[in-house]
């Protein structure tokens, strides 16, 4: 059991005076002290994010050479072909340009690339067998094509010009596109790197609006609305597991805003079909209701049935592809922890493994669409960074990498490029491809760059916690005020308080292996008891006494009602 809990140190009379200018607690101006917002005009922007706060498009390097481009493809009625990627981010980006270039009025057209047949990124086959055919003069790549030299090289062969917009890390030299729009390129300046692609296709949309204002294009039609796209925007924002901090939070609060007042058919659908019954949709169920199964489209079989549903025009067309990729998540979930168990059964034959300091794990076979996930369960289970590589029958390996907070994998691996065919990505996850005879050599080169890039510290884990909140200090206000803090999600983490001696009044368990309690909440005014829920308990007989308790707190809300409700994610008894 993990008790290693850590507390952040905040000054209490700044935490005071900053309560007192914006009429929260101490509890919740600490919070907000801790994440950076120290004054009461940038706590009150954090509280109330609005689409007016975000900086404009123009800020983004190669934006208006894009938008010129565009806007003379549109009025002249050349087809504009969309080339994505197949995850959720991709596929939300491929999304969000094709509906507002439809209405728009623009011929368009688009291509997403399946995982194991064309695998990740722009290629020069898309070129050939997909943009061409379909008349394009102008391609976008949306979430990739960064690092896509050879496929740029040929769509100007075929006198084609290209777009890329991408927000994946990229070297000094870029493919000579027409414009390149990625706020990780060395040009960029607008410190926007935070970005998801569909963040970035966001803006593109955007700044091509207001350019076709100012060309008249609107005026025998109506102007799209571009917050009715921030669903899609809060979606692919939340699957990438991009910072829900500035643009990307004032976008997925407002995305989830759209959701929870009139959500697109293809997001309702897969609401109901993922069975989330909740009355308010939040980043959690982003997360991991509908996230995971968008993915599974691509992971497991083609990323256009993501697609689809996103693009179906009514519930009735949704449905249908909405259970197809429950299905989808369902096969995912058996497959991913079919090689997990073989990952952890081998590890246990070969206990060395441990010794070193990061854990590359190859197999033939593998399905290649679960990698990355099955990577995270590695780190998680050993705490330290892990590479899963699946070998195809030509003995070229292709693998996922995520990492801990500590190492950063993208540096990892531009020290081991000599080993790698290919490689790209970000600080705590990367996808590589390498021939299997070169796998040990990757190995050695990456525990020696580690060796010397790494110090023990980075490897130490501890939970941190925000703040000691005993149950006698939680009231309805404050559980309104935390909501206030999100939407929560990596860089935007919910908030974590520490209760000590706590009465268990009754425990009992819910599901395959969760336990549902209620606790006194001894010298609180507004609550004698309160609920709480811990998941994935380990068992053991039902605690009488809790001695200290890790949780967040939010209301429970069902049947137009609400209730106070503890989430315990750690405890000692």
């Amino acid at each position: 059991m993990h008790t290693d809990w850590t507390t952040t140190d905040i000054d209490a009379s700044r935490a005071k005076d900053l309560g007192e200018a914006l009429g929260v607690s101490p509890v919740t101006a600490g919070l907000l002290l801790a994440r950076g917002h120290d004054t009461p005009e940038t706590a009150r922007a954090f509280l109330a994010p609005s689409l007016s706060g975000l900086r404009p498009p123009q800020r983004l390097h190669g934006m208006e050479t894009a938008v010129a481009r565009l806007v003379r493809a549109v009025t002249q009625g050349e087809v504009i072909f969309i080339c994505g990627d197949y995850d959720a981010d991709g596929i939300t980006s491929t999304a969000l340009l094709v509906l507002f270039l439809r209405s728009a009025g623009a011929r368009v057209a688009w291509h997403l690339p399946h995982r194991v047949d064309d695998g990740y990124g722009f290629h020069p086959s898309q070129i050939t067998d997909h943009a061409v055919p379909a008349g394009a003069r102008v391609i976008v790549t949306v979430d990739c094509g960064s690092t896509s030299f050879d496929a740029v090289d040929a769509a100007k062969a075929h006198g084609i010009d290209v777009i890329i917009t991408d927000h994946h890390t990229t070297g000094e030299a870029l493919p000579e596109a027409l414009a390149v729009i990625n706020p990780k390129q060395p040009a960029c300046e607008s410190g926007m790197e935070n970005l998801a692609g569909v963040g970035v296709a966001f803006y593109l949309a955007a700044a091509l609006r207001t350019a076709l204002r100012a060309a008249d294009h609107w005026k025998n039609g109506e102007e799209p609305n571009l917050k009715a796209l921030c669903d899609i925007v809060a979606l692919g924002t939340v699957a990438d597991i991009v910072p829900l901090t500035a643009e990307n939070r004032i976008l997925t609060r407002a995305g989830l805003e759209m959701i929870n007042r009139s959500a697109r058919p293809g997001i309702a659908s897969l609401l109901t079909a993922a069975k989330a019954n909740k009355e308010t949709v939040d980043s959690e169920d982003i997360a991991f209701r509908l996230a995971p199964r968008i993915n599974a489209a691509g992971r497991m079989d083609h990323a256009q049935t993501g697609l689809d549903l996103m693009l179906a025009p009514s519930k009735a067309q949704a449905a249908p592809i909405a259970k197809e990729l429950c299905r989808l998540n369902s096969h995912r979930q058996e497959t991913e922890a079919r090689i997990f168990d073989e990952i952890v059964a081998y590890i246990e034959e070969s206990p060395a493994l441990l010794e070193r300091k990061a854990l590359v794990l190859a197999n033939n076979g593998w399905h290649p669409g679960v990698l990355g996930i099955v990577a995270s369960r590695v780190v998680r289970e050993y705490g330290k960074p892990a590479f899963v590589i699946s070998v195809d029958e030509r003995g070229i390996g292709k693998g996922s990498g995520r990492s801990i907070p500590g190492v950063d994998l993208y540096q990892a691996l531009s020290a081991t490029a000599e080993t790698l065919e290919r490689f790209g990505g970000h600080r705590q996850a990367a996808g590589l491809q390498l021939k299997a005879d070169r796998i040990r050599d990757f190995h050695r080169q990456l525990e020696s760059h580690l060796a010397t890039a790494t110090t023990p510290e980075d490897y130490v884990t501890a939970t941190p916690a925000d703040a000691r909140l005993p149950l006698s200090e939680i009231s309805p206000e404050l559980i309104d005020e935390l909501e206030s803090l999100a939407p929560f999600g990596e860089g935007n983490r919910e908030p974590l308080f520490i209760a000590e001696d706590i009465r268990v009044l009754s425990s009992m368990e819910v599901g395959r292996c969760h336990r549902r309690y209620v606790l006194a909440a001894e010298g609180n005014p507004h609550l004698a008891k309160c609920m709480a829920i811990r998941f994935n308990h380990p068992g053991g007989p039902p605690e009488k006494r809790i001695a200290r308790c890790l949780y967040s707190l939010r209301w429970n809300r069902w049947n137009g009602g609400k209730s106070p409700q503890m989430q315990i994610h750690d405890m000692e008894s």
